[in-house]
């Protein structure tokens, strides 16, 4: 049979090589496996959305197969069948195959003639490793935001003449920023005794930067619930890099987060990886798919993804025995499952089983509840029309629970669904972790 290997992957840097559910495979063989038997249709947000066969599963594998095999010669003309993706998972989850879709769509993403070529993606990642710089230039964006400076920006049209009308679509949704970033106040949270770990906080960027309430609520539900823990100071996830620029700094900062987890295990044997955004703990679990062909990083990925945990993953219904909801009792509550803890980590009913014997009937089930909400990373800036399909059909699914609050597990979610509570459907949108942190105190 002819080696498809480098008719649509050219001299750009690609994994290649895939970790499926059906073992390890090139993309080729990864992409040959999907049937087109269209069980997958449904569960597919963009296909849903359009009721378009190209954006499917099964029509983007085609697509991607048509490219690889040469019979389609040119990836950026079908720029919108792949970009329109918003790899949730939700069709790996429920393929019988349990094809990669949203890996193999991503390995043809970086192919685009743009990708990675961002000026904005390259100032950030430049201006990130000087991390003084970053904070003083995002906290003066941020005062211009409480000044409005950025609307009225909007207004005049700078960001489409700058060329980046996406940063448009992000000044609508930028939630009220904190006035001090978490990693500048959390050695202050942190516990101060002594003894041995029992957990590692991993300090995510969306939490850093955006939603620090939630890594406050993390860490004060883990100090009681597990008692001493320490903070990992440890780098961007690197998931910003490996799904919309450079492969190889995804890599880097993979590397320095694994080669800090190695000090820290010296002296704390046995604690865990903890972060309380979904999307980056499903990243870092999959760190060694980075690495398939360097044995010793391998390994060393390997041990790290091992030790990685989700925030809903590591409480437990014993944890909250005897507990009077107070406050909470008359509220109604549902669950959105956000796209990376559900498909990706198969954590499909922990918030259930800790919440519901002590909510009872004012846990209410949400219809489509893993259903993206078009958030997806940088999605709903990048493709807004799209995206606000998507979230409007998720705010009418909770508008149908009549829900005082909407728990997610993701900090994408947090903004999507913070901005679509207050067009579509008005509900509390808060991290899971902050409620479980409400309940215990």
């Amino acid at each position: 049979m002819k080696n498809y290997k480098n008719e649509l992957f050219t001299e750009k840097i690609h994994l290649h090589e895939l970790i499926t559910k059906n073992g390890v495979k090139n993309i080729y063989d990864a992409v040959s496996q999907c049937t087109r038997c269209g069980y997958c249709l449904e569960s597919c947000p963009s296909y849903v959305a359009d009721k378009k066969e190209n954006y499917s599963p099964r029509g983007r594998n085609q697509t991607i197969r048509m490219l690889i095999e040469g019979k389609q010669k040119d990836v950026n003309l079908a720029k919108d069948i792949i970009d329109t993706c918003l790899l949730c998972g939700a069709c790996t989850n429920i393929c019988y195959g349990s094809v990669a879709t949203p890996d193999i769509t991503l390995e043809a993403r970086r192919e685009e003639r743009d990708f990675g070529n961002s000026f904005i993606y390259k100032a950030i990642i430049n201006i990130r490793k000087k991390r003084k710089t970053f904070d003083l230039i995002l906290k003066t964006f941020y005062i211009m935001h409480g000044m409005k400076l950025d609307k009225l920006a909007d207004k005049l049209g700078m960001f489409d003449f700058l060329g980046y009308p996406s940063l448009s679509n992000a000044v609508k949704k930028l939630i009220k920023p904190p006035k001090k970033f978490l990693h500048e106040e959390i050695n202050d949270l942190m516990p101060k005794e002594a003894e041995k770990a029992g957990w590692i906080y991993f300090l995510t960027c969306g939490t850093d930067y955006m939603f620090t309430n939630v890594g406050k609520s993390s860490i004060s539900v883990l100090k009681k619930i597990y008692g001493n823990g320490i903070f990992m100071k440890n780098l961007c996830c690197g998931l910003i890099s490996y799904n919309y620029g450079s492969l190889n700094d995804a890599k880097e900062h993979a590397l320095k987060n694994i080669e800090i987890f190695e000090e820290l295990r010296k002296e704390n044997p046995n604690a865990f990886i903890v972060a309380d955004c979904s999307s980056c703990v499903a990243f870092m679990k999959s760190y060694p798919q980075m690495f398939l062909g360097e044995e010793e990083n391998y390994k060393r990925a390997l041990e790290f993804s091992s030790k990685v945990k989700d925030i809903i993953e590591v409480v437990k219904p014993e944890h909250l025995s005897d507990i009077k909801l107070d406050g909470l009792k008359d509220k109604k509550i549902t669950i959105h499952h956000s796209c990376k803890a559900y498909n990706d980590q198969g954590l499909k009913d922990e918030e259930e089983k800790v919440l519901k014997p002590i909510l009872k009937e004012n846990l209410i089930e949400l219809n489509e509840s893993n259903m993206c909400c078009g958030g997806a990373g940088a999605y709903s800036f990048t493709k807004p029309e799209f995206s606000n399909k998507i979230l409007y059909r998720k705010m009418k699914n909770i508008s149908e629970t009549q829900a005082d609050i909407t728990l997610v597990s993701s900090t994408s979610c947090l903004m999507q669904m913070g901005y679509g509570s207050k067009t579509h459907y008005s509900t509390e949108v808060k991290h899971y972790v902050e409620l479980i942190d409400e309940i215990l105190k």
